[in-house]
């Protein structure tokens, strides 16, 4: 038989918020929050990538519809982990983690910070050249040399700026999904707000009735729905992208290799 998730005991007949502001200090006492998202998101990814691989492997060849419908299905169970978790981060049948400091580091950086001393050119090779003297081997005329190549090969340069901008392109749209994602869809704030939905509803009675809350699922939608829509904008351009000019590219994997081989 599990167990009900024990809200804070104090602060209950001060009001809801009151229980509200002590909910959330009490699970920010007790648990290292970060870290609970980092896993509920690993999870979720994990998630769909695994709906993506078994959507390719019944033969969804379509890139676009593949990457909706394997983070919708992600999005389901990121849902689902959110109740899970914040049930769990109420419960008082064990400790808190105990996370070592990981932002304090030794410092040993420092011994490869400091910058080379400026070395001169060994006995003055710039002390003057003569009549005789030379600049073959001078910067200059390297970049000359270099300049006149690269104006020689102008029409091997166009076929590389197709695929360069491509990437760019691909790599535009997965920095925005992933912005989004990181910082619309797994925040400390959200899990922590389906926590204080889930005390409010376990402790029912009087305070339940007067704090009339919307719930967790209502409260996690209304602060993630929208960001999960602009991620799956995100993934069809993507998978509509890598359809038209990387026909040949069954996974997003595959297209990177193809791109920078």
């Amino acid at each position: 038989m599990s167990a009900r998730p024990a809200p804070p005991s104090t602060g209950t007949r001060h009001g809801p918020l009151a229980f509200e502001h002590q909910t959330r200090a009490d699970v920010r006492a007790r648990r290292w929050l970060r870290l609970h998202v980092f896993l509920v998101s690993v999870v979720t990814l994990l998630t769909g990538a695994a709906l993506s691989h078994v959507l390719m492997r019944l033969g969804m060849a379509h890139l676009g519809a593949r990457f909706v419908l394997s983070l919708m299905g992600a999005y389901a169970a990121y849902l689902g982990l959110l109740y899970l978790w914040g049930r769990w981060l109420l419960s008082r049948d064990e400790g808190s983690f105990d996370v070592p400091d990981m932002g304090s580091g030794t410092g040993s950086s420092n011994s490869t910070a400091s910058a080379r001393p400026f070395e001169s050119g060994g006995g003055g090779d710039f002390g003057g050249g003569g009549a005789g003297a030379s600049f073959d081997g001078s910067p200059a005329a390297d970049a000359l040399s270099g300049t006149v190549e690269a104006l020689g090969s102008a029409d091997e340069g166009i076929v590389v700026v197709v695929p360069l901008a491509l990437a760019v392109g691909a790599a535009v749209l997965l920095g925005t999904g992933l912005g989004f994602v990181v910082f619309g869809l797994f925040g400390v704030e959200v899990l922590l707000g389906v926590v204080v939905e889930i005390a409010f509803a376990s402790v029912g009675g009087a305070l339940a009735y007067k704090a009339r809350r919307e719930g967790w699922l209502l409260y996690a939608l209304r602060r993630t729905v929208w960001p999960m829509a602009a991620v799956l904008v995100c993934a069809l351009l993507l998978g509509l992208a890598m359809q038209r000019w990387l026909p040949a590219a069954a996974t997003l994997p595959q297209a990177l290799r193809m791109l920078w081989a």
